[in-house]
């Protein structure tokens, strides 16, 4: 059969997917109702009743602890609805706006800490393997092709024995890993190979158990890549491989515009009461809607604060939300460089990092199946002296058995600034895809941990 004509890959090609269309596709035959529920109940109430009887028969009910599930799941879909949460993004800008609203409304008044950075902002990414669209994401610090794809023969990359064969060819390179968070050393240096064999682009095919694109976190050392890099899915393999094989024509497009002083903005309430402080703190930004990523983070973020501003006595609370964590935690960085609080007026702070309340999946005959019970890949990480109480509160929750003397994302730069700290991360399942959405987390996990963590902050005096 003859090959299709390659063409312009357009927005129409590469569409930003539905959720529904996104998990159906993984084939993990998901609940939509409850965040269908919620967000049809405030246009239309005559029809909440009904729906929410039908959620409420498929849940277990939680609503006994300081803080209900529902409140926190409630959030949850806020900040999914907001968008996508890149930093610095007009998405991250209202989600800053939404946070310090929420605090403002709680009796916890908070401003902004504003910082710059360069940023790239995609209009139009996708690829056309002989006439097939396949869904793309940039690899930052993305190089764009300008309105004007690249079009070109498709060739396997393997540095060791065919490097000359990608000159002025698209090179696709696989990153191979179980759980794709970062970019590693192995990956730039693979992408580096690629462009210094002259490839006019790179497709990075990143394999994983969903088969979703997965986006990776980069530090701000990790420069502007010399030629246009985009990441597919596992799922797009088969349309790839074939194009290989057979030769067919591909067309890349990477279109969007460089910003050298994007601006992002953390969010920082503060509760004054007393002397000592404990200081809370969670990232609002990631790749795409992130609503198991960082979605349990934010909603626990903003229950504790309303929480704690209720209480009549006690230590003072400062709350920081921070934007660049998926460009090498910017926002936290900023934070702890300007405002430097005093190791011995800081009685605890607490970081609610990624994935701390997400669904556990199991592989069957049919495909995967979400299970009932929360994925007990967390950590609880913690200062030593903290062992004790935080054992006692985390009891029975999967995964959060505290440990001492590792640390993850932003919880690193605050154990290497010296405070006495915990937090909670995780990468699930669906960790950096864009089909992270609501239906991953729930309220019967969220209220366990958010019972627990009002235990170790309300004993700390």
């Amino acid at each position: 059969m003859q090959a299709r004509k390659s063409r312009t890959p357009t927005k129409q090609d590469c569409p930003d997917a539905s959720r529904r269309a996104l998990l159906k596709a993984t084939g993990a035959g998901l609940l939509l109702m409850l965040a269908d529920t919620l967000a049809e109940g405030k246009r239309k109430s005559a029809r909440k009743g009904k729906r929410a009887a039908k959620r409420d028969s498929a849940r277990v009910r939680v609503s006994s602890g300081p803080i209900s599930g529902e409140s926190l799941f409630r959030d949850v879909i806020s900040y999914y609805n907001i968008g996508e949460h890149r930093a610095g993004t007009e998405a991250d800008l209202q989600t800053s706006d939404w946070i310090a609203r929420e605090l403002r409304t709680a009796g916890v008044p908070s401003t902004f800490q504003r910082f710059t950075f360069p940023q790239f902002f995609p209009s139009e990414v996708g690829i056309v393997a002989g006439g097939n669209p396949v869904r793309a994401f940039p690899l930052w610090r993305p190089k764009a092709t300008g309105p004007i794809p690249i079009n070109s023969q498709l060739v396997a990359f393997d540095p060791q024995n065919n490097a000359r064969a990608v000159e002025g060819r698209i090179a696709l390179v696989r990153f191979r890993s179980d759980v794709l968070s970062a970019l590693s050393r192995e990956q730039i240096e693979l992408v580096t190979a690629a462009a210094k064999a002259r490839a006019a682009a790179i497709v990075a095919m990143t394999e994983s158990q969903t088969g979703e694109i997965v986006a990776l976190n980069v530090t701000p050392a990790v420069e502007r890549w010399p030629v246009p890099v985009v990441l597919v899915g596992a799922r797009d393999d088969h349309l790839l491989d074939a194009a290989v094989k057979k030769k067919m024509p591909v067309s890349l497009l990477l279109n969007g515009k460089d910003e050298p002083r994007a601006e992002a903005r953390n969010v920082i309430g503060r509760i004054s009461r007393g002397e000592k402080l404990i200081v809370v703190s969670t990232p609002q930004s990631g790749w795409f809607r992130c609503a198991a990523e960082r979605g349990p983070g934010v909603a626990l973020f903003l229950g504790l604060a309303r929480w704690a501003a209720k209480l009549q006595s006690g230590p003072g609370y400062l709350f920081v939300s921070t934007s660049g964590h998926e460009l090498g935690g910017l926002g936290i960085q900023a934070f702890l460089n300007e405002f430097a609080l005093r190791r011995e007026q800081v009685l605890c702070w607490l970081h609610l990092g990624a994935g701390i309340a997400a669904f556990a999946w199991e592989e069957t005959a049919s495909g995967p199946r979400r299970l009932r019970e929360a994925d007990s890949r967390r950590s609880l990480m913690a200062s030593p002296e903290l062992l004790p109480q935080l054992s006692e509160s985390f009891a029975g929750q999967p995964g959060l058995t505290p440990t001492a003397g590792r640390s993850v994302g932003e919880l690193e730069f605050i154990f290497k600034a010296g405070y006495r700290a915990f937090g909670i991360a995780a990468a699930h399942r669906f960790h950096h895809t864009p089909a992270d959405s609501p239906e991953m987390t729930g309220p019967e996990l969220l209220e366990p941990v958010a019972t627990a963590l009002v235990k170790v902050l309300g004993s700390m005096q």
